[in-house]
């Protein structure tokens, strides 16, 4: 069964049990779906979680729209279910259900490492997520956002795949990097060791340690010095530069603040950074480049801060 169909599930049976005239019998009916699968019940509390978040939002058109869902004056019929899923669906955006259903993920700021059952050890960036899907042939795992790093078990009889929608990262041996990026392309940076990196146009490209290939509209282009000795420094939270553009600093600082920090890149395209910077402290970072570069950081709130030229 795909997300969307459980999603569409799971608001037929919020949309019921906020009746008035909910049976017994159909409380029961309710815990024997959320049992008989585990998607079931993680598509329960993540629609709750949303509910209770959109009491904090502004009567917007989606707001209203679901209080009119669940307003105890109205019978929940089929035209209550339709408009909750559809006002769901269009609020999330059918492009984030994956993710919203993901196996494994992570929030803005958050990093999370897991132990997965081949012994191989996992660890997700900032708000990143994937899909886990091992069997007796092959072990995949489903990058569905944000930046992935990996230490693999070796295993003989089933390959060690990462997947996203511009092509496959394959182990031929441990450590390495993968990260869908912003400009939707795939980026794949070898620790240890080599991975056979895939286009969907099934061209492939051996990717070396120091390495990283780009995988493009499906192609993998030939493999390139990474430029970053110390490219897995965030899992030990920390930021490692070695003269970057300033730009590309304040994106990767940006990827772990909630809310948003605006700056023109093009003003500050002259700027370069050396340096060391805890991703967990992204007010420090930012203090520490306005100490040592000719820029200025100004916090309108916490959820919005600017950086420009001084």
């Amino acid at each position: 069964m795909n997300c969307e169909h459980i999603i569409q599930q799971a608001a037929n049976w919020l949309t019921r049990l906020h009746d008035e005239d909910v049976s017994d019998a159909e409380r029961q009916a309710f815990r024997a779906w959320c049992d008989a699968d585990p998607r079931h019940a993680v598509a329960i509390e993540r629609m709750r979680g949303l509910w209770g978040s959109l009491d904090t939002l502004p009567a917007k058109p989606a707001r209203r729209a679901l209080n009119r869902a669940f307003a105890p004056q109205h019978r929940r019929g089929a035209q209550a279910v339709g408009l909750l899923g559809v006002v769901l669906c269009a609020w999330l955006g059918l492009q984030h259900l994956p993710v919203w259903m993901a196996d494994q993920r992570t929030g803005v700021g958050e990093r999370r490492q897991i132990a997965l059952d081949d012994g191989s050890q996992l660890q997700l960036n900032s708000n990143s997520a994937v899909d886990v899907k091992f069997d007796g042939h092959q072990r995949v795992i489903e990058l569905l956002q944000g930046e992935l790093w990996v230490d693999v078990a070796k295993d003989a009889q089933r390959p060690f795949v990462v997947r996203t929608d511009q092509g496959t990262a394959t182990a031929l041996g441990t450590r390495y990097l993968v990260k869908r990026a912003a400009d939707g392309t795939t980026v794949v940076t070898v620790i240890e060791s080599t991975v056979a990196v895939q286009g969907d146009s099934r061209d492939s490209v051996k990717v070396m340690a120091g390495q990283r290939s780009v995988l493009d509209h499906g192609h993998a282009q030939p493999a390139q010095a990474s430029g970053n000795a110390d490219a897995d420094a965030w899992t030990r939270g920390l930021l490692k530069v070695n003269d970057q553009p300033l730009g590309d600093v304040l994106q990767t600082l940006a990827s772990y603040r909630h809310g948003m920090l605006r700056f023109d890149p093009e003003a500050l395209r002259n700027l370069r950074v050396s340096g060391v910077f805890k991703l967990d402290d992204t007010a420090a970072a930012l203090a520490a480049l306005a100490d040592n570069l000719p820029i200025q950081v100004e916090y309108f709130t916490d959820l919005l801060v600017v950086v420009k030229p001084r």
